[in-house]
């Protein structure tokens, strides 16, 4: 797993409460483990956005064209937590 990948993927597993080294991330439907409410995932979301606006390796390993254009980060991070975030108890 990609370096900034597997630290965002940390982020998300400290925010439900998750063990990051239990989780197989090649298992089928493994964001379905555990569930976030709204305000949860808001809070990764703007974690996220800090994170890719502050680190420039972030964006180049994550971004097909990298870019500090903030409607451009929130529509990735947007897209990521459709495929890949935890389910919504809400």
């Amino acid at each position: 797993m990609n370096l900034h990948l597997g630290y965002i993927l940390k982020k998300m597993c400290e925010m439900v409460g998750a063990n990051y080294d239990e989780i197989d991330f090649k298992k089928q439907s493994w964001f379905t483990l555990y569930k976030w409410n709204a305000n949860k995932e808001s809070e990764f979301k703007e974690w996220f956005v800090n994170y890719l606006m502050e680190n420039k390796d972030a964006r180049f390993e994550l971004m097909e064209f990298p870019t500090t254009r903030i409607n451009i980060i929130k529509k990735l991070i947007d897209e990521f937590i459709f495929n890949y975030g935890w389910t919504t108890d809400d």
